[in-house]
């Protein structure tokens, strides 16, 4: 391998030792640096939030961070869709049901009709205390506490999910 520099010397890069180490510990810095700011290694953009798995009951937070909890997958082509129905005290936390691209980890979104995607309700913490955030699944129809379940593509009845969030 020949190295040019911009005068149009040349050196041979195996010729020294020191040299060498240096250009692989630079150009090792530069991958994971790249590799950091795509999200692949663990540093990530930091406004990434965390994605919980389908089931999480508590979520602590400081004021200003934000997390999503799992809802599994459903397909609004057909109708089905999570809305937030009720929350204890909106000024500890902010809550909503994203889907498809908008939940954490999700490469790319589903554009067929009727293609089943991820649902997830993101929660950002605004001021110390508690909220209890219930979240429903209804299809054809608005959230509401009595909505219909029975068309969608999960199994009714579809229990509400509670999630009791605790920002510090």
């Amino acid at each position: 391998m020949t190295l040019r520099t911009s005068h149009g010397a040349t050196a041979t890069a195996t010729t020294d030792p020191a040299r060498r180490r240096a250009a692989r510990a630079l150009t090792l810095l530069v991958g994971a640096a790249l590799l950091a700011g795509c999200g692949v290694l663990g540093g990530g953009s930091g406004d990434d939030p965390a994605l919980l798995v389908q089931g999480t009951t508590e979520v602590q937070l400081a004021v200003g961070e934000t997390a999503q909890v799992s809802l599994g997958e459903g397909s609004q082509g057909v109708g089905d869709d999570w809305g937030v129905i009720s929350q204890t005290d909106a000024t500890v936390a902010e809550a909503s049901v994203v889907m498809d691209e908008e939940v954490f980890g999700t490469e790319d979104g589903q554009d067929a009709p009727g293609a089943s995607m991820p649902y997830a309700v993101e929660l950002t913490g605004q001021q110390p205390g508690t909220s209890t955030v219930r979240v429903l699944y209804c299809t054809r129809t608005e959230i509401a506490e009595d909505c219909d379940q029975s068309k969608g593509t999960l199994d009714a009845p579809v229990a509400p999910v509670e999630i009791t969030v605790v920002v510090e």
